[in-house]
């Protein structure tokens, strides 16, 4: 009994020896192509051109005469009139004075805006508590300051900052 499961199909016997042959003759053609050198052609040809262009140029440059300007002569003789200003005055600066406070909280509870207060009061802060009534209800606002120099003012905003606080800036004109 033949083993049909065993047997090469006869098509693989006639494909594959053909493309065998086809690739053997393919690298003897390629063998047999000469080199050429066709990089150093390519770069010869590039710099005939870029010599005639430089040739070309020099021609064009030499036929197109020079503009000749002559305004440097046209304003010699040409004056320029300025009008008389007065001298420059500043505008002189408010003699207001303001007075600045942070507001660091709002609380409805006394005893969160007096732990605020002391705990910044423990912190060198000028801090101090109002009562304000709004819609019918006590609100505690606790201040820092007040403040008449800018720097003291940042100074004791980055530290609420540091501690997570975003205060609420507010200023007032210093009644004299």
């Amino acid at each position: 009994m033949a083993d049909k499961g065993s047997s090469i199909p006869r098509w693989v016997w006639v494909i594959t020896p053909t493309l065998a042959v086809a690739f053997l003759g393919f690298i003897l053609y390629i063998s047999t192509i000469p080199a050429s050198n066709e990089l150093d052609a390519v770069k010869g040809e590039a710099r005939k051109a870029l010599q005639q262009g430089k040739e070309k140029l020099k021609e064009s440059a030499k036929d197109t005469p020079k503009p000749d300007y002559d305004f440097y002569k046209l304003l010699e003789n040409q004056t320029v009139e300025v009008p008389k200003v007065d001298a420059y005055k500043s505008t002189p600066k408010d003699d207001v004075k303001y007075e600045y406070r942070l507001q660091a909280g709002s609380f409805r509870s006394l005893d969160d805006a007096e732990r605020l207060r002391a705990s910044l009061l423990l912190e060198g802060m000028p801090a101090y508590r109002q009562e304000s009534s709004v819609n019918g209800s006590t609100w505690h606002r606790v201040f820092v300051g007040p403040f008449t120099d800018r720097s003291h003012l940042n100074k004791a905003h980055d530290q609420l900052v540091a501690r997570s606080i975003s205060p609420l800036e507010l200023r007032e004109v210093v009644k004299k």
